[in-house]
């Protein structure tokens, strides 16, 4: 009888301690698995976990990469560009090679430090384009209409 008392006092106590910076804070209804104060200290609690799980299990890591790449191959960044938008062009849009093909930003919406930036990498600012015209387009300065683009 005492245990149901306890678990139900613990339940209806609306204060709890942060996991990471141990404040005290006040849950709000409906919140019942929250155990940090905000989205930062959440964030922080999950990098030390999988921390502490690939300082434990340092070979993890490598299975999962072989795991990934025996399942998805090589070319991961025109794999995920592929899964956001499955309408892609599946050959150079300039010279039509189909075997590799590279994300190549249009003029106006280069990257500009932005890494892999998925807002800057949708269909509307980019061309599918093999390796050579790629080159061809961002070192050498051929134009658009050359490549046969516009």
């Amino acid at each position: 009888m005492k245990n149901s008392n306890i678990s139900t006092s613990f339940q209806e106590s609306k204060e709890r301690e942060c996991r990471v910076c141990h404040t005290i804070f006040i849950r709000k209804d409906g919140e019942n698995n929250k155990w940090h104060c905000s989205e930062e200290c959440a964030i922080e609690s999950a990098r030390s976990s999988r921390r502490k799980f690939h300082k434990l299990n340092p070979h993890k890591y490598v299975e999962y990469n072989k795991r990934w790449h025996k399942k998805v191959g090589t070319d991961g960044n025109m794999l995920r560009f592929r899964l956001r938008y499955p309408n892609a062009p599946k050959k150079c849009q300039s010279c039509g090679e189909d075997r590799v093909l590279d994300i190549a930003h249009r003029h106006g919406h280069e990257r500009r430090g932005a890494w892999r930036s998925v807002k800057n990498t949708t269909i509307d600012k980019v061309w599918i384009l093999c390796p050579t015209c790629h080159a061809l387009y961002d070192r050498k300065g051929y134009t658009e209409k050359q490549l046969g683009l516009v």
